[in-house]
């Protein structure tokens, strides 16, 4: 990138990051390398909140609290799902969230395709408090891969807005009985937006993360997420990489109530479609 773009990147990351509301001041900016562990500071915190921290565990850089929807706290009302705040502690403001689009009985709601994400809105002067909803789809493609799409605005000015997927790989266990759960998030390219991509589509398509949970039976570290290439620039905005996150936080949900699975999802598509 020569200096030029650089210096006019910088400043579109400047100009975009004043327009942040007041509520999500001192916002730090994501590493490119992320993880999640159990709080196990407290007996109440092991049992409702986690800790999203960078490379090392003790860059401690936010703390995501469970919502259980038993009460209409907070945007989610009773909507299940995550919570994460704007700093360590849970009295912070909400910088972002992600649950289920609707409260329904466990049976229902296994079978959702949807989920609903939510972030600090794209305009400020119009929309100054309030978080505003994406959603997330859970699809499967024609050669059986479970994948989960979302579309967001890009760039620290956000004038253009782009299809990405979470695409659930299979990555190597060993006789430890250590197998690990993957997936890659996808730039999708403007042609694969109505239909799933072609297996040559989606070797030309760019990678901008990894997601990689650990043993499902693990309780202190839960994931790893690592931004490559054009995320970890800041050309693709900060607002693009919370929602990154918040995604990230959503297929941790839904993989720990088995619903990251490929029959699970097809079932789904046939009873709900998109």
């Amino acid at each position: 990138m020569s200096t030029e773009s650089k210096t006019s990147l910088d400043d579109d990351v400047h100009q975009a990051s004043s327009r942040m509301p007041a509520a999500f001041s001192g916002y730090r900016p994501f590493p490119p390398v992320i993880n999640l562990y159990g709080n196990f500071s407290g007996v109440i915190d092991a049992l409702i909140t986690f800790k999203l921290c960078g490379a090392d565990k003790n860059d401690f850089l936010y703390v995501v609290e469970v919502h259980h929807g038993f009460t209409p706290r907070g945007p989610l009302n009773f909507r299940p799902g995550f919570y994460l705040q704007n700093g360590t502690g849970t009295d912070a403001p909400i910088l972002a969230a992600a649950g289920d689009e609707a409260r329904e009985p466990l049976l229902m709601s296994t079978f959702s395709v949807k989920s609903l994400i939510m972030l600090p809105p794209l305009y400020v002067e119009i929309n100054p408090r309030d978080l505003v909803t994406e959603i997330m789809y859970a699809t499967t493609t024609s050669d059986g891969t479970v994948s989960f799409r979302f579309s967001i605005e890009v760039g620290p000015k956000m004038k253009s807005r782009e299809e990405f997927e979470w695409r659930k790989t299979r990555k190597g266990n060993n006789n430890n009985n250590t197998q690990h759960s993957q997936f890659i998030l996808i730039r999708l390219p403007p042609s694969s937006i109505s239909a799933s991509p072609s297996p040559s589509a989606q070797e030309e398509s760019e990678i901008l993360a990894d997601l990689t949970f650990r043993n499902a039976i693990s309780l202190r570290h839960l994931f790893v997420l690592e931004l490559k290439g054009a995320a970890c620039s800041g050309e693709m905005g900060d607002r693009w990489t919370l929602m990154v996150v918040a995604t990230a936080l959503r297929l941790y949900w839904l993989r720990s109530y088995g619903k990251t699975n490929k029959a699970i999802v097809g079932i789904g598509q046939k009873l709900r479609g998109k």
